[in-house]
């Protein structure tokens, strides 16, 4: 079995980058990712999937950080911070991500950022399978929309 210092050395930038994706702030983001790891922490002797716990917590903490934050999103779109990252593929959605629906940035950052099945992300997430691609579908969609702007 894996020690609690091993998953956060190997989890903690895949879940800062997840968790940004979602938030679209560096600093929440670090916040709710060290929250997460405090939970995981509190329980680590009796999870039977760390990595899966983590990366549920870190989204579902981020979509409350969301719903907390609602009043901010008109503020959120209008300045989103630039990313700190090598991968020009990355750079170039941050913008378009900071304008949809937090729930439809989750499923597409889990889907295409960290390579999950539909199937993985329901389960991480306890939504249904078709509340999932529903949002992805929807999620696409919009930002179709952005990218055409």
């Amino acid at each position: 079995m894996r020690s609690f210092e091993d998953v956060f050395r190997q989890s903690r930038a895949d879940m800062l980058r997840t968790a940004y994706l979602i938030v679209g702030s560096h600093a929440v983001a670090e916040e709710l990712v060290q929250e997460a790891f405090a939970r995981m922490y509190r329980h680590f002797a009796t999870i039977d999937n760390p990595g899966g716990y983590l990366r549920t917590s870190v989204v579902r903490l981020c979509l409350q950080s969301r719903t907390r934050a609602a009043m901010e999103a008109d503020r959120l779109a209008s300045s989103f911070e630039p990313p700190a990252t090598q991968e020009p593929e990355i750079d170039e959605m941050w913008e378009r991500l900071a304008h949809l629906r937090p729930e439809r940035r989750a499923v597409l950052v889990l889907r295409f950022y960290n390579d999950m099945a539909p199937s993985e992300i329901a389960d991480a997430l306890g939504w249904r399978d078709a509340t999932v691609r529903t949002r992805l579908h929807r999620g696409l969609a919009d930002l179709r929309r952005e990218l055409h702007r």
